[in-house]
């Protein structure tokens, strides 16, 4: 008997979580929405204004990285769509990113905050 009040809590539970969800689809809560997972040649792509809004960047400063070759950003032939892949991605995360756990992260993060003071 202990197993059946377990279990029909547990699917209580469950069916009151689907619904959350299902009444916040239905009342159009973009937030409880994710975006399209899309592929190109086998890789995942990140729409460039996820891009930038996941890493609190402004379309200025991704098209000057980009400009800068930085990034590599794939774009329709008319301008309106752009993407990156999951590759472009790392390769901009692990040449401008340095990890915390890093063995020189306190020395280099000294030395750029030294060379952007003097730089002002």
């Amino acid at each position: 008997m202990e197993q059946a009040v377990t279990s029909d809590a547990n699917f209580k539970t469950a069916l009151m979580a689907h619904m959350a969800i299902t009444d916040a689809r239905a009342n159009n809560d973009d937030k409880v929405r994710a975006p399209p997972v899309l592929f190109y040649k086998g890789e995942r792509i990140i729409h460039l204004d996820d891009f930038a809004d996941g890493l609190h960047l402004t379309k200025k400063t991704v098209r000057k990285y980009r400009d800068d070759g930085k990034l590599e950003v794939f774009e329709s032939v008319t301008g309106n769509i752009a993407f990156v892949t999951q590759e472009a991605f790392n390769n901009f995360i692990d040449n401008n990113f340095i990890s915390s756990r890093h063995p020189d992260y306190t020395k280099l993060k000294k030395k750029h905050n030294k060379s952007g003071r003097n730089a002002e």
